[in-house]
């Protein structure tokens, strides 16, 4: 299972989906020179009585998502036409998460008048697009194999 190629291209991808949860995505700095950090959940309050500045659900939701789908196709090796079908939902989901980032970044630094200085963690859901294309390749490889057998026989 996991000594296969597309397994570990699978697996980079469910990995770099996943350390999005765990870093800022950017950083919002306002005309009165206070930062904001934007989590995948959204901007939270900068003292604990406010409130939350913005609340990013669907981003979060989304990258969810991207990451369930991720690590369950590295076990479906025994269904590769699913396999692939998910992982083809999988890519336009990220194309759909990297949309909606940069939506969410850009209309909060509009209605804070902010200034955005984008973390590199951005570029993980296109490495992870690019991964998942390379995972989908080499699924494509396995079953053309087992389709040329049955035809030996």
């Amino acid at each position: 299972m996991i000594q296969r190629i597309q397994s570990l291209y699978l697996l980079g991808s469910f990995v770099l989906i996943a350390i999005m949860f765990f870093f800022p995505l950017a950083e919002l700095v306002d005309a009165s020179g206070v930062a904001y950090q934007f989590l995948y959940r959204g901007i939270p309050a900068l003292q604990e009585g406010e409130p939350v500045v913005y609340n990013a659900m669907p981003v979060a939701l989304l990258l969810s998502i991207i990451a369930l789908i991720s690590f369950t196709s590295i076990f479906l090796f025994k269904k590769r036409m699913l396999q692939i079908r998910l992982t083809v939902f999988n890519m336009i989901c990220m194309i759909g998460a990297m949309g909606l980032v940069y939506y969410s970044i850009s209309s909060q630094a509009t209605e804070l008048n902010a200034i955005t200085s984008y973390s590199f963690i951005n570029a993980f859901p296109l490495v992870a697009l690019v991964l998942s294309y390379l995972a989908i390749r080499e699924i494509g490889k396995d079953e053309a194999l087992i389709r040329s057998m049955d035809r030996i026989r």
